[in-house]
């Protein structure tokens, strides 16, 4: 019990040194680059700030918008993850965004789907959409991207507990797995 812990405050200490050197890095493109307005949940909607986190926006839409201006160091890890998060859940909040992005990572990380988050997301029969229809010049891929390196670099808590499994809310699969949360409208299965 100790032990995990220790390791649970290796891993949030972890977290928050790999957001302070993010922010560092970000900072000076974020005082020279103007932002798109970005929607988010509710009334939340982050806009074009020299920099400054904008009033009564979420930690994670502002670590959204700083993460989508920092330098553009993509893989195809982190582009398949962000073409995923992109077709499943782009009209979602991004709280929303990031449970399906985590899913995809959880998944990866445990093998068991396919090798790394290319292998998981081209595995048959698990994900339904043309990678090549994917619109990258728009802010919603934009967003995408930035929550798909959230999710990849494990900056934000999971959203759903562990989950690897998700459906729309509107289906009902009738999986023998434990459900764990309904982040818009998505429900997600560990």
């Amino acid at each position: 019990m100790v032990a995990g812990a220790i390791r649970n405050i290796k891993s949030q200490a972890a977290r928050l040194i790999a957001a302070a050197m993010l922010m560092a890095v970000a900072a000076p493109a974020l005082a020279e680059t103007s932002l798109p307005i970005l929607p988010g949940e509710d009334d939340r909607v982050v806009a074009a700030a020299a920099g400054q986190p904008v009033p009564g926006a979420s930690g994670l839409a502002n670590l959204v918008q700083m993460v989508s201006t920092a330098p553009a160091a993509t893989d195809a890890e982190l582009d398949c993850l962000a073409t995923a998060v992109w077709f499943e859940s782009r009209g979602e909040a991004l709280e929303g965004q990031l449970a399906v992005a985590q899913a995809v990572v959880n998944r990866a990380q445990s093998g068991r789907w396919g090798k790394g988050v290319c292998g998981v997301i081209k595995a048959p029969r698990q994900f339904n959409f043309i990678a090549a229809k994917v619109q990258r010049g728009t802010a919603t891929f934009t967003t995408a991207l930035a929550v798909a390196r959230i999710a990849m670099q494990g900056l934000w808590h999971d959203m759903a507990e562990g989950a690897h499994s998700f459906h729309a809310a509107r289906l009902n699969p009738r999986w023998r797995l434990t459900r764990v949360a309904r982040i818009g409208n998505h429900v997600f299965y560990r």
